[in-house]
């Protein structure tokens, strides 16, 4: 229902939306009174146009959460609306915050069973991470973030390690930026932005140095303490 509803028709099989997506909104659109589905009716021959048109399968992911749906959930959301539709209730742990947001709470083994999840469902396809990341209110060194990349780094190659077509990965992001509906308040950059200054300064975090530290090694040493006196230079013949 949030990424299987655009995965499914390009990386599966059978193409189309997810069955169990087709039957919960024509049950619900008939019992609220529609004459047909609210889902739009994908053709054969639009299934078979949409089917296979990915060279590689990019994935955004931050955290996890725990759902359910049983006597206990509370009819809550207006109807009709993707909420309704989803029909369940989802929530985060506490102990899965490690810092200061809420906005990106500490789950790497959610984050390697989504991996293979995805390697299951359709057929193992090249996965590219497109975004992953954590957020903190600023300061430059960035413990929590470290602590992030670390985990979910060790957990992306065990799912290589299960066999998880892994390509790339792209840590989210560079340097502070404006963050949709939380605007200012979260802080995901490797470089922290000092928007007080009028040349909007940059200066590099701890975790900048950690990941150039695992891109030169290609190994992530739980150990490692940057000297952050040192100015952060790359070595262009690597």
């Amino acid at each position: 229902m949030q990424w299987g509803v655009y995965a499914h028709p390009i990386f599966s099989r059978t193409g189309n939306f997810p069955p169990e997506m087709i039957k919960r909104i024509a049950d619900k659109s008939a019992a609220q009174g529609f004459l047909r589905s609210r889902l739009p009716e994908l053709t054969s021959e639009e299934v078979k146009l949409i089917q296979g048109t990915s060279d590689f399968f990019g994935l955004n992911h931050y955290s996890t959460y725990i759902v359910y749906r049983n006597e206990s959930a509370p009819e809550i959301y207006p109807v009709p609306s993707y909420d309704d539709d989803l029909d369940t209730i989802q929530y985060q742990l506490p102990e899965w915050k490690i810092g200061s947001s809420n906005a990106t709470l500490y789950v790497p083994w959610g984050f390697r069973s989504l991996l293979n999840s995805i390697s299951h469902q359709y057929g193992n396809p090249p996965i590219l991470v497109t975004e992953n990341g954590f957020a903190t209110h600023g300061g430059i060194n960035d413990e929590d973030r470290v602590t992030y990349y670390r985990g979910y780094l060790n957990a992306l190659l065990d799912a290589i390690d299960d066999g998880v077509d892994i390509r790339g990965y792209t840590a989210w992001s560079l340097m502070d930026n404006f963050e949709w509906s939380r605007g200012y308040t979260e802080h995901f950059g490797l470089y922290e932005v000092d928007r007080n200054h009028p040349n909007r300064t940059r200066t590099p975090r701890k975790s900048a140095y950690v990941l150039k530290e695992i891109m030169r090694t290609r190994f992530i040493d739980p150990n490692y303490e940057p000297d952050m006196n040192q100015p952060l230079t790359v070595d262009h013949g690597h």
